[in-house]
């Protein structure tokens, strides 16, 4: 029990520590400017699938009762955390990229082409103007502070010049989030019923200031339902089926939405003091709009375009087990979900 505890104060400690991990670190929004779509895309796709785990995670910790009036009134103070591996915090992809005039000289410097080329400024332009499909490698944004962006050219002919293959690394990005093995997240949540079988849950986080991300907050709302309440014979456990849905944001740079559809089950063991093991098996999917200025080179000179797009999370189906424990008016709940993004939470809960 003391273990279960102290893991539980842990992660709840943590989760709410998470705007002052992100907020500490250099804007997000500069390092996003120096990379395409594609490199934002290979370069964010552990934290999209970490942001749709962790709002799909702790909504249900028992489900209703198979009662047609059961008031009851929780107030729900919850921790989660993503997980992640090693294989999550690199990346490697083929996508398109605009180099800037330092790196379209650093191209042509490899080629032997020297400034006093007569050509020059032609070949210089031509590697400006054209969106190149190169090869890149690095840290995402989980990975170490150290390592960096790197750019494979594959080379190409211009007016009958070859130009070599040449590789090159964008120092500015490298690892935002400094080797995050755990993404934590925070939320307060309310739910009420039970009405006809029926519980709904509201969950929300009140803005606060992330530094130069700006504001983050998010807010969802859901329901569990228990068909036992429409049989004459009360089933073995409590039952649910439900469906969750939420939004979050995150400045001006990340908008997700997450949705959940679930089959729950608990039993409860004694009175008053008691415990009661709970189990899902859920349906997630997730979605992060981004939007970011990109900013490159071209012959005309420097431009500035704004790019916004979605990405998927990689969720799923995701299989929970966990246990609540009742201290009478106080409950902990405690649980690990298994899914491509595994993620764990905690609760600290108040019942009336």
């Amino acid at each position: 029990m003391k273990k279960t505890l102290r893991f539980f104060f842990v992660l709840l400690l943590v989760a709410f520590a998470s705007g002052t991990l992100i907020a500490q670190s250099d804007d997000l929004g500069v390092l996003f400017s120096e990379m395409s779509q594609d490199a934002v895309t290979a370069y964010t796709r552990p934290i999209i699938s970490g942001f749709g785990s962790n709002l799909n995670t702790g909504w249900v910790a028992k489900a209703p009762s198979d009662s047609k009036f059961d008031f009851h009134l929780d107030i729900k103070f919850l921790g989660m955390g993503s997980f992640f591996g090693s294989a999550d915090k690199t990346f490697e992809t083929t996508g398109m990229f605009r180099f800037t005039s330092n790196q379209a000289d650093q191209i042509l410097a490899a080629s032997g082409i020297s400034t006093s080329n007569f050509s020059y400024s032609t070949y210089k332009n031509t590697l400006l103007n054209t969106d190149w499909t190169v090869n890149m490698s690095g840290p995402t944004i989980l990975g170490k502070e150290g390592e960096v962006l790197n750019v494979e050219f594959q080379g190409t002919v211009i007016n009958g010049q070859p130009i070599k293959a040449t590789k090159f690394s964008v120092n500015n990005v490298s690892g935002f989030l400094k080797d995050l093995s755990v993404l934590p997240m925070a939320a307060f949540q309310i739910t009420g019923g039970t009405f006809y079988g029926t519980d709904v849950s509201l969950r929300f986080f009140p803005s606060i200031s992330l530094g130069d991300l700006g504001k983050f907050s998010f807010f969802g709302i859901g329901f569990v339902h228990n068909p036992g309440v429409w049989l004459k014979n009360p089933l073995p456990l409590n039952v649910g089926v439900g469906f969750f849905t939420q939004t979050m944001k995150v400045g001006d740079i990340f908008s997700s939405t997450a949705n959940q559809f679930g089959l729950y089950a608990s039993k409860t063991f004694g009175a008053g003091i008691s415990v009661t093991p709970y189990t899902s098996l859920t349906v997630e999917s997730s979605t992060t709009t981004l939007q970011y200025a990109y900013e490159y080179d071209t012959a005309a000179g420097h431009q500035k375009t704004d790019l916004k797009f979605d990405l998927e999370g990689d969720n799923g189906v995701g299989f929970t087990i966990g246990a609540a424990f009742s201290l009478a008016i106080v409950n902990l709940n405690i649980d690990y979900k298994l899914a491509k993004t595994s993620t764990a939470s905690a609760a600290l809960v108040f019942g009336f």
